[in-house]
C-alpha cells in the first residue's frame, strides 16, 4: 500500500518531468557526498537541478507521462532537470565526468521521449542554444558585411590611386 509521502513525491516528479525542457537519468555511484554537493552547485549555476528519486517512483512517473523504460532501473539514480537550457547542465556533468569518470548517464528525456545512452551522447554533442543563436546571427551578418566591403572597395581604390597620382606630381 503506497503511503502519502510516496504519492506526493510521484506527483511532484511527474509534474517536473512534464514541465522541464529536458532531463537525464544519472548514475552517480562512487562520488562522495562532497563531490555530489559540488556537482549539484555546478549544475544549479547553469540552470539545472539534480534530485535523487527511488527507481520505482521514477519508473512510475515516467509511465505517467507515457515513457516506458526498456529495462528496470538499478542502482542509485538521480534526475537532472534542465529548466533554462536543454543541454548546458548535462554538459557540466559531462565535464565533471571526464575528470572523475564516476558518473554516467543512463537515459535522457527530451520532448517527452526517451533517449538511449548513445542518442544522449549525440544530443550532448550539439552546441548550446546561445552558441547556435550566435552562429545564426554571424551567418546572417557575414554576407551583409562582405557586400558593404565589396561596394566600398572601388571607392577606396579610386581614392588611393588619386593620392598616389597627387604625390607623384609633387
Amino acid at each position: 500500500m503506497p503511503n502519502s509521502k510516496n504519492i506526493q513525491q510521484l506527483k511532484e516528479v511527474t509534474k517536473r518531468l512534464e514541465a522541464t525542457k529536458s532531463a537525464a537519468l544519472l548514475q552517480y555511484q562512487g562520488l562522495t557526498a562532497g563531490q555530489v554537493s559540488d556537482l549539484r552547485a555546478k549544475v544549479r549555476q547553469v540552470g539545472g537541478e539534480i534530485t535523487v528519486v527511488k527507481n520505482t517512483l521514477l519508473t512510475r512517473a515516467l509511465a505517467k507521462i507515457g515513457i516506458q523504460m526498456p529495462e528496470a532501473l538499478t542502482g542509485p539514480t538521480a534526475i537532472v532537470y534542465c529548466d533554462q537550457d536543454e543541454i548546458a547542465p548535462l554538459k557540466e556533468i559531462e565535464t565533471v565526468n571526464k575528470d572523475k569518470e564516476k558518473t554516467s548517464f543512463k537515459y535522457g528525456i527530451y520532448n517527452q521521449k526517451l533517449l538511449l545512452a548513445d542518442e544522449l551522447k549525440k544530443f550532448l554533442s550539439l552546441p548550446s542554444k546561445s552558441a547556435l543563436i550566435s552562429q545564426l546571427l554571424g551567418g546572417l551578418q557575414n554576407p551583409l558585411l562582405r557586400l558593404s566591403y565589396a561596394l566600398r572597395f572601388n571607392q577606396t581604390q579610386l581614392v588611393l590611386t588619386l593620392k598616389a597620382l597627387e604625390s607623384k606630381k609633387q
